[in-house]
C-alpha cells in the first residue's frame, strides 16, 4: 500500500513551482509579493556575507604582505647590526632594560584603560538604576583618581620613549652609528609587528563574529522565504489556479494527510 503524501511537503512544492509559473501573470496571488520581499532580503543578506568574507580575505592578504615586507627589510638591518656589533652591544644592556620598563608601563596603561571603561559603564548603570547618590559620588571620585593615574602612566611612557630614542640616536660621527640606527629600526619593527599582530587578531575576531551573525540572519531569511513559499502554495491551492503544471497538485493535496 502506497504511503500517503505529506500535505505540508506538497504545499511547499506547489508554492515553489508557483513562484516560477505565476510570477508577473495576471492570475498571480497577492502572496507572491511576500515571496519577492523574502527573496530580496535573502539576496541582500548573502551579498553582505560575501562582502564581509571579501574584507576578511583582504585583511589577511594585507597582513601577509606586511610580514613579507618586514622580513625583507629586516635582512638589510641585520647585516648592519652584525657589521657594527661592538657599537650595538655597548648600548644593548641599557636599551633592553628601558624596553622592558616601557613594555611594563604600556601593559599597565592598557589594563588601566580597560578599568576606566568598566568603571564608566558601572557609573552609568548606577545612575540609571538610581543608586544612592553618595555611592555614585564615591564612584566618580574613584574614576577621577583612575584618570589621573592614566595620565601619569602616559607621561611615564613618553619619558621612557624619549630617553630610549636618545640612547638609540648616535651622535654625529659616532663610530658604529649605522649599526645603532639599524638596531633602532629593528626594535621599531618589533613594536610594529606586535601592534599589527594584535590588530590583526582583533580584526579576525570581529570578522568571525560578524560573519556568524550574518549566517544566522541568512538562516532566518531562508526560513522566512520557505514560509512565504508555503503561504503561496496554500493560496494557489485554495484558488485552484488553472495551470498545466500546478493543477496536478490539487487532487494529490485533496488526498494528502
Amino acid at each position: 500500500m502506497a504511503k500517503a503524501e505529506s500535505y505540508n511537503d506538497l504545499i511547499f512544492q506547489l508554492g515553489d513551482l508557483a513562484r516560477d509559473r505565476l510570477a508577473g501573470k495576471p492570475n498571480c496571488p497577492r502572496t507572491m509579493d511576500r515571496v519577492y520581499r523574502a527573496e530580496e532580503a535573502l539576496v541582500a543578506r548573502r551579498d553582505e556575507l560575501a562582502e564581509l568574507e571579501q574584507q576578511m580575505n583582504e585583511e589577511d592578504v594585507a597582513y601577509q604582505e606586511f610580514q613579507a615586507a618586514q622580513e625583507k627589510e629586516r635582512v638589510t638591518h641585520l647585516v648592519l647590526v652584525k657589521k657594527w656589533k661592538k657599537a650595538v652591544d655597548a648600548i644593548e644592556g641599557k636599551v633592553r632594560d628601558m624596553r622592558k620598563g616601557l613594555a611594563s608601563k604600556r601593559a599597565e596603561k592598557r589594563y588601566a584603560a580597560d578599568g576606566l571603561k568598566k568603571l564608566e559603564a558601572k557609573i552609568s548603570d548606577m545612575e540609571l538604576t538610581r543608586v544612592d547618590p553618595l555611592e555614585i559620588g564615591l564612584a566618580r571620585e574613584n574614576l577621577k583618581k583612575n584618570r589621573l593615574k592614566q595620565m601619569r602612566l602616559e607621561r611615564d611612557i613618553e619619558a621612557i620613549e624619549y630617553d630610549l630614542n636618545n640612547v638609540l640616536t648616535p651622535a654625529p660621527g659616532q663610530p658604529g652609528a649605522q649599526g645603532i640606527l639599524a638596531h633602532k629600526r629593528l626594535l621599531e619593527m618589533d613594536d610594529e609587528a606586535e601592534n599589527r599582530e594584535e590588530a590583526f587578531k582583533q580584526a579576525m575576531a570581529d570578522f568571525d563574529q560578524a560573519i556568524s551573525q550574518k549566517e544566522q540572519e541568512i538562516q532566518a531569511a531562508e526560513d522566512y522565504l520557505d514560509q512565504a513559499l508555503f503561504l503561496l502554495g496554500e493560496d494557489v491551492y485554495a484558488q485552484r489556479i488553472a495551470d498545466a503544471q500546478l493543477s496536478p497538485f490539487y487532487p494529490r493535496l485533496d488526498r494528502a494527510q
